[in-house]
């Protein structure tokens, strides 16, 4: 604790992270007012004209839609342009967005126009930050700033959206967006004190190559997903998990407004109890990573939010409610911070990046697909059903990854010219890529009455690879993998 704190002190002696982190905090603190507008305006507000779920899925469409189709293509344009320029501008550009809304004092099309501005530039904002902040911090110091930046940030959503929602009723839709329209140029202002000019050195193709290439690479990095079972099980128990937390969420407005005639500042308590889950979970997610592998993490995460769904649905109040959104946010910790790390370990570093982007494009849009089956859904079964049900899907997921890890993949594998038993991998192909290898051992093993040939392999990036087959023309499998910067390698089968 006490080398954390230090190192925090120290990144906090650069002026211009200071700057950066004090202009993140205040425009994330601003998203929060504009997420509580939103709510406000199209779930709490004008209930003649929708119902609570629609409303809910507009609120979700408007922050997640635009965020995930500019979100992988932010990269290639802030290295276009100065990113200490983009920190100054994003906010100024939401702020005459809001003000705009706030003159029009209306609740129609001009909310989704000032809303696909607001979000899509903030995408621009915190890429920038993210990619500026290497530049000024010492190398020692990157991993806590990020973390203070990271989780600041987040916090800093948080809190705005639980006072946002707290304050509607004493300052109204208009108010929330004024708070907005003020933080967001104070953001602005600790951007503009930041001395660093903050320039990538700009690529030599075009910008429509450069988005061509981005394109192509996360094809590329989809073949490589599904190839890498590991990695794929983990998004894919992440985002059934998004799309089961954002389902409770649809369900908690609904009980909150229709049943108990609550006002938005309901759903703030549904926001505070599920980030209180957050921090909890976080704190003991070291302490579970002690006693067991990451997989069973992801298990255990699952096995605890469905008995809790299954012990609230038969009594929802708003102590249960509250109680069953801190414990999926306590148990979507655990599973977040397992599932990233397996992706981070079973995919070689030069994926990662494309897989990332994947990974945050389903993260993003499982709560839209959960709001939209909640349209048809919430009218025709009572919530007590519909939360069973979600217990009883977070419960027959609870076997699934540890099960997944262990599926081997496919593998083709190219051999020098000569015999049968002097043959030596000289590369593997996976996903549809070659690459050259270098074998490191080999030998052979019975399986269930088969004999096995295996072989370790070394990439050129140095991951290490265990690949088997029986040598006489069938499939070859990848067994186990370490990347070149992981620690223990990454069982694949077992």
């Amino acid at each position: 604790m006490l080398g954390s704190v230090a190192r925090a002190r120290a990144a906090l002696r650069s002026r211009d992270f200071r700057s950066l982190l004090g202009g993140r905090l205040s425009s994330q603190f601003a998203d929060g007012f504009f997420q509580a507008y939103l709510i406000t305006q199209l779930v709490f507000l004008n209930p003649e004209k929708q119902g609570t779920t629609l409303g809910v899925f507009k609120a979700y469409a408007i922050l997640v839609i635009p965020f995930s189709l500019v979100g992988p293509f932010a990269g290639v344009l802030i290295d276009w342009w100065s990113r200490r320029r983009i920190m100054i501008v994003t906010p100024l550009l939401r702020t005459a967005a809001v003000l705009g809304l706030v003159a029009l004092n209306t609740d129609s099309w001009p909310i989704f126009i000032a809303a696909l501005v607001v979000v899509s530039t903030n995408r621009f904002f915190l890429a920038s930050a993210n990619a500026s902040t290497p530049s000024l911090v010492p190398e020692e110091d990157l991993l806590i700033a990020n973390s203070m930046a990271t989780i600041g940030g987040a916090f800093a959503t948080l809190v705005g959206i639980v006072i946002g929602t707290k304050v509607a009723d004493l300052i109204g839709v208009s108010g929330q967006l004024l708070c907005a329209a003020v933080l967001w140029p104070l953001s602005a202002t600790f951007s503009a004190f930041i001395r660093h000019p903050l320039r990538a050195v700009r690529p030599t193709a075009s910008m429509r190559a450069e988005v061509r290439r981005v394109a192509g690479e996360l094809r590329r990095g989809l073949r490589r997903l599904g190839a890498t079972p590991p990695a794929l099980g983990a998004i894919a128990s992440v985002t059934l998990d998004q799309f089961l937390l954002g389902f409770i969420a649809v369900l908690s407005v609904v009980v909150f407004k229709e049943q108990f005639q609550e006002g938005v500042g309901s759903y703030g308590n549904i926001v505070a109890a599920g980030g209180v889950g957050v921090m909890v979970g976080t704190a003991l997610v070291g302490w579970l990573e002690s006693r067991l592998s990451k997989p069973r993490i992801v298990a255990l995460a699952f096995a605890v939010a469905g008995t809790v769904a299954l012990a609230t649905a038969p009594r929802l109040t708003g102590l249960t409610i509250l109680l069953l959104s801190a414990s999926v946010g306590m148990t979507f910790a655990w599973r977040k911070v397992a599932a990233d790390t397996i992706v981070q370990e079973s995919v070689p570093d030069r994926y990662r990046g494309r897989v990332f982007s994947i990974y945050d494009i389903c993260y993003a849009m499982a709560r839209v697909v959960a709001a939209l089956v909640a349209i048809p859904l919430v009218p025709r079964l009572s919530t007590g059903w519909l939360v069973a049900l979600v217990g009883l899907l977070y419960l027959a997921w609870t076997p699934v990854l540890p099960w997944w890890v262990r599926r081997r993949a496919a593998v083709g594998v190219r051999f020098y010219a000569g015999g049968r038993a002097d043959e030596v991998p000289r590369a593997v192909s996976i996903a549809g890529e070659e690459e050259h290898v270098e074998l490191l051992r080999s030998w052979t093993e019975e399986r269930e009455g088969y004999r096995l040939r295996r072989f370790r392999v070394q990439t050129s990036d140095g991951s290490v690879l265990d690949i088997s087959g029986d040598g006489r023309g069938g499939p070859w499998r990848l067994e186990r993998m370490r990347p070149a910067d992981a620690g223990a390698p990454i069982p694949v089968a077992e």
